[in-house]
């Protein structure tokens, strides 16, 4: 092997490694090879991989960033970098596999600690700077669009393909024409996408949100004892979310559900953010929580998809298997509205909020 360590553009350090492969009964030349090899300047391998040879003391050093553990004396500002650090810790893990590109689990997870960050930052906005914050989320919203563009598309072809199952064998080959376009919308979109993670506006990103775990710009209020604090941001996310639900009627229009669904979100990502100092029972609301989002969330799929099927339903074939996969969509999405109230019922109970009172 020739490594060369790159720093940016620039060679910084290389180093080679020969490895000898014996064939069975050809083991009497080992020693004889050795010498040779010695002779010639080598040295003993070091037993340590490339890769982390190559990256230096860095390799083995204490992570960057890291969800420390908030004590009984922890204080609101402790809470926001633990918040903060979760989230980015679970976005540099999967940066390596947006790099590379192909699988739909490493986009959706990103995505999510993106979404997440942006809710933390809404949430924890009394204890933050203001023009800090704001323009932190701005950022995050641009690569929470990038990713959101693949993702969209990806989860909208996962679930024609799955439908599709259920139709005949003539109308899933129409399906199949029907996808065509998606197929080629998500490779399009997983190329962008890798330039956007091959650009200086990701990675000047990952660096600020790197140094946010480590010293987020907090205001005199993050001093406060985070036990007290963490509860009252959750009963703050809990009131709009409420306040939806309660203008919901068994009519109401599909984005009226959909903006319940993004508090329920929001409302979730708090409780948990205080589950460290909440315990048991912050964990169990943000359960019932993402009990409800998951609901209004398989409701919003169905909606998406069957207006992506108007769009691009075409004609003959195409068009009647795109109305099949559309009356499936329909019919999903009604099963959903009746089930969300339930979800609802489920965490609007007064004990799951007994720890923030």
């Amino acid at each position: 092997d020739e490594v060369s360590v790159l720093s940016g553009r620039r060679v910084a350090a290389r180093f080679r490694e020969v490895e000898i492969t014996l064939q069975p009964g050809a083991e009497w030349l080992r020693e004889a090879l050795l010498d040779r090899l010695r002779g010639a300047g080598a040295s003993t391998a070091d037993p340590t991989p490339n890769h982390l040879l190559a990256m230096g003391p860095g390799a083995s050093a204490a992570p960057e960033v890291h969800a420390a553990d908030l004590g009984p004396h922890a204080t609101a500002a402790d809470a926001v970098r633990r918040a903060l650090a979760g989230s980015v810790a679970r976005l540099l893990a999967h940066d390596p596999g947006l790099r590379q590109g192909g699988d739909p689990t490493d986009v959706h997870k990103a995505r999510v600690a993106t979404r997440r960050l942006r809710s933390h930052l809404r949430t924890f906005r009394s204890l933050l700077d203001r023009g800090w914050a704001a323009d932190l989320r701005d950022e995050l919203g641009w690569l929470a669009a990038e990713l959101g563009a693949v993702r969209d598309a990806e989860v909208l072809l996962a679930r024609l393909t799955g439908r599709a199952a259920d139709l005949p064998e003539a109308d899933r080959r129409a399906v199949g024409a029907i996808s065509a376009g998606l197929r080629a919308e998500v490779e399009a979109g997983r190329v962008r996408l890798g330039r956007t993670i091959r650009s200086e506006r990701y990675l000047r990103l990952l660096d600020r949100l790197v140094m946010a775990t480590r010293e987020p710009a907090v205001t005199e209020a993050a001093a406060d004892p985070a036990a007290s604090v963490l509860p009252a941001l959750a009963r703050a996310a809990w009131k709009p979310l409420r306040a939806g639900v309660r203008r919901l009627g068994p009519d109401s229009p599909d984005a009226d559900l959909h903006g319940v669904r993004i508090q329920a979100k929001r409302a979730r990502y708090a409780a948990e953010a205080a589950v460290p100092v909440a315990g048991a029972g912050a964990a169990l609301y943000a359960q019932a929580a993402a009990g409800l989002q998951t609901v209004l969330g398989e409701h919003q799929d169905s909606v998406t998809a069957r207006d992506w099927l108007r769009r691009h339903a075409g004609s003959g074939r195409r068009a009647f298997a795109a109305g099949q996969l559309a009356a499936l969509e329909t019919v999903a999405a009604d099963r959903a509205r009746d089930e969300w109230p339930a979800a609802w019922k489920a965490l609007d109970r007064r004990r799951l909020r007994a720890w923030w009172s």
